[in-house]
C-alpha cells in the first residue's frame, strides 16, 4: 500500500508546549542491560516525544541519568511494584515495555498484567516479547498495541523455529497480527501487519544490525504513538524514519555505526520529511 509519510507526521503548532508532543513511559532495563532503555529513550526524544519517563532499577536510572538528563526517572528495585507505579502516572499517552528487561518471573508478570490492564497505547519489544511468549495468562489482542519482534522473538511467540519464520515472513507477521494486534517483523525489508493493513519497509540495510538499534526503533515508534498516531501509522512511520536514518548513515560506511548514531539521525530525517515538497 502507498503511504505518504509526511502526512503522518504529528502537527507542530507555534504555541505548542512539551506536553503537546506526547508523554511516553518506558519500562525496562536490568543489571545485565542497563543501556537498552537509554537507547529507547534517546530514540523517543530524537523522534519528537515531549516527556519521556523511565521506570527501572535504581542503578539503571542512575546510569541513564548520567547520559540523558532530559528524561524523567522513576527508580524501583522491586519489579513486582512496577505495575502500581506505572498505573499511578497521570497523562501518559503510551507505554513501551521490554528494552533490556531481561528474563525473570517478575518481568513476565509485569508485562502480562500491563498488557491486560494498561489503559493507553502499548508497545512491547525485546524481553517483553519473551514474557508474552511465556505468559500463562489468557491475553487478548489489542488494537492499540505494537509488537516489534525480530525473527527469533517471532518464532518464540508462534512456537516455531526462526527458520520457519524466515521461510515465510509475510505469513508469520500476519499470524502474529491476528493473535496480538499490530506487529512489526524486523529484518531485511521489515514487514508490518495490522488486521487487513500490510506494509513493507524498503529503507535501511545492514548498517542497522547493531546492538541497541531495535531499542531506538521502539522509542521512535513509541514517540509517534504518544503523539496520537494509531498503531499501524506509528509503526510505519517509525520503521520508515529508522530505516531512512540507516540509509543516510550508510553513505559513509555500513561498519562502525552505533545505535546512538541512528537515534541522533532521526531528527534530520523527520525534518527532511516535514520540509519536503
Amino acid at each position: 500500500m502507498s503511504i505518504n509519510l509526511k502526512e503522518l507526521l504529528p502537527p507542530r503548532p507555534v504555541d505548542m508546549h512539551k506536553g503537546f508532543r506526547g508523554r511516553l513511559l518506558i519500562a525496562g532495563g536490568s543489571e545485565k542491560y542497563p543501556g537498552a532503555p537509554a537507547m529507547s529513550a534517546l530514540g523517543a526524544l530524537r523522534s519528537g516525544a515531549g516527556v519521556v519517563t523511565l521506570l527501572s532499577l535504581q542503578r539503571v536510572c542512575y546510569t541513564c541519568a548520567c547520559r540523558l538528563p532530559e528524561v524523567v526517572y522513576c527508580a524501583e528495585d522491586d519489579r513486582f511494584r512496577w505495575m502500581e507505579l506505572a498505573l499511578a502516572f497521570k497523562n501518559i499517552n503510551a507505554l513501551v515495555i521490554g528494552p533490556g528487561l531481561d528474563r525473570t518471573v517478575a518481568a513476565e508478570v509485569f508485562t502480562s498484567r500491563m498488557w491486560r490492564d494498561w489503559p493507553e497505547k502499548i508497545l512491547v519489544d525485546g524481553d517483553g516479547l519473551n514474557a508474552l511468549a511465556m505468559s500463562k495468562d489468557d491475553l487478548k489482542p489489542r488494537s492499540d498495541s505494537v509488537l516489534t519482534p525480530h525473527e527469533g522473538e517471532a518464532a518464540r511467540l508462534l512456537g516455531i523455529t526462526p527458520a520457519d519464520v524466515k521461510s515465510d515472513r509475510p505469513g508469520a507477521v500476519r499470524e502474529l497480527s491476528e493473535r496480538w494486534g499490530c506487529v512489526v517483523l524486523k529484518g531485511h525489508k521489515t514487514l508490518i501487519a495490522s488486521g487487513e493493513k500490510f506494509a513493507e519497509i524498503n529503507y535501511g540495510g545492514p548498517e542497522l544490525s547493531v546492538p541497541g538499534s531495535g531499542d531506538v526503533l521502539s522509542g521512535c515508534i513509541g514517540a509517534f504513538l504518544a503523539n496520537g498516531l494509531d498503531a499501524f501509522d506509528a509503526a510505519v512511520l517509525g520503521a520508515s524514519v529508522h530505516g531512512m536514518a540507516g540509509d543516510l548513515l550508510a553513505k559513509t560506511g555500513i561498519d562502525g555505526v552505533l545505535a546512538s548514531d541512528i537515534a541522533h539521525t532521526l531528527r534530520k530525517i523527520i525534518h527532511e520529511l516535514r520540509t519536503s515538497k
